[in-house]
């Protein structure tokens, strides 16, 4: 990676760091119960992650999509004062969760935190760290995007390290990247893109695997649990999950990160904005097909899938950005071609603004984000077509060396 893309890695990292620890020492720095004044938890959804694992543990799947009895169990098990939380994924996610349910909560957070981070350090990497990569390491490791994701307690590194490391794998391990995608489906609707990819390559035998991977972990959940924790996930926890976004009230819409997000800010009403992002959708999934089938080098093409895949649906949240971003860092560490100041400042703003700078930009009414990773797609997707109006602006090129 080039010198001064690793750079502005770190700066943006370093720029960022204080709007991170104000949100943290106002919303999130827990109190002697580690309640936290935003009234959640210490660990935030790790909470739900820790609760459905150990649940599943003690067969008592019954109250896990139930709302009112899984709050009253939180508000037992952890703080009366809890604010109203709910388990919103699979139950076939319960494999990986009981792994964590298993140990006490504070130790089950930290390996949580740790197997998140080390995950995406490695997949943004795809090697061993060298020796000089102690910059690039230092970036990676103080970046909003790491970091908003152990504040929350989410999912969002371990998604990155599925979906990227499916993608590092698709070109030499096809059956390895398929139960990759098939892993992936603890979190569906940010893989909507990926059948596509295997489709359009072809990839055959990573699409099988993908297909069988998804299907046996799902009837393994309904061996394992029963029908009824899917019933139950059908019928209450979706519909449940769509009201977020139809209402667009709580915490979590300064988070939100998509189209939707960006109509809705400028006074859409949700119909019109739902509207709009259904259009986005499609211009996205077209412009990911032309630049899967384009000449453009495979990491470039993962990049634009990664992009693409957290711009087609209206719920994805700052700490989903990790995905992306580590398909960036992998497509500019294989990258040549020289950088325009115009590119340096979209990567510089990607990487900078997904923790405080976009919670505190969103609380007033400026969804800066979801409009950087519409530009990013862009200019990606134009760079695999073979254009772009980002390189329009050349950065100016370094002066010779003197004899």
């Amino acid at each position: 990676m080039r010198g001064i893309i690793v750079k502005t890695l770190l700066l943006g990292s370093l720029f960022a760091l204080p709007s991170g620890v104000m949100l943290v020492a106002i919303s999130f720095w827990p109190n002697a119960d580690l309640l936290q004044p935003n009234g959640y938890y210490l660990g935030h959804d790790f909470v739900n992650y820790w609760t459905g694992g150990r649940l599943a543990l003690q067969d008592r799947l019954d109250i896990l999509y139930d709302v009112a009895r899984y709050n009253g169990l939180l508000h037992e098990w952890f703080s009366a004062q809890l604010r109203l939380m709910n388990f919103s994924y699979p139950p076939h996610a319960l494999f990986l969760l009981a792994v964590f349910g298993v140990l006490p909560y504070l130790a089950g957070l930290l390996l949580w935190s740790l197997a998140g981070a080390a995950a995406f350090i490695g997949v943004a990497l795809g090697r061993r760290p060298r020796r000089g990569d102690a910059t690039l390491l230092a970036a990676l490791i103080l970046s909003p995007i790491l970091w908003v994701n152990i504040v929350f307690g989410q999912f969002g590194l371990l998604v990155a390290a599925l979906f990227v490391g499916a993608l590092r794998a698709l070109p030499t391990r096809p059956l390895l990247a398929g139960a990759l995608i098939g892993a992936l489906t603890i979190k569906p609707q940010l893989g909507l893109l990926l059948p596509l990819l295997l489709i359009l390559l072809p990839s055959w035998r990573a699409l099988a695997a993908a297909a069988t991977s998804a299907a046996a972990l799902v009837a393994m959940s309904v061996l394992v649990f029963g029908v009824e924790p899917w019933r139950l996930y059908l019928t209450e926890t979706m519909p449940f999950q769509w009201h977020f976004i139809e209402v667009m009230n709580g915490f979590y819409r300064f988070q939100m990160v998509t189209p939707y997000t960006a109509f809705w800010y400028f006074g859409l009403p949700v119909k019109a904005a739902l509207a709009l992002q259904g259009v986005v959708s499609l211009i996205v999934a077209g412009a990911t097909c032309a630049a899967v089938r384009s000449d453009a080098g495979y990491p470039l093409k993962a990049a634009v899938v990664a992009f693409g895949s957290v711009l087609m649906v209206p719920y994805v949240l700052a700490y989903d950005v990790a995905m992306p971003i580590t398909a960036l860092v992998w497509h500019l560490s294989a990258r040549t071609a020289p950088t325009t100041r115009a590119e340096i400042g979209l990567i510089a703003a990607v990487w900078t603004l997904p923790f405080g700078l976009c919670i505190v930009l969103q609380t007033q009414g400026l969804p800066l984000l979801p409009l950087v990773l519409m530009a990013c797609f862009a200019w990606l997707a134009g760079e695999a077509l073979g254009w772009s109006p980002v390189r329009l602006y050349r950065a100016p090129a370094a002066a010779p060396a003197k004899a």
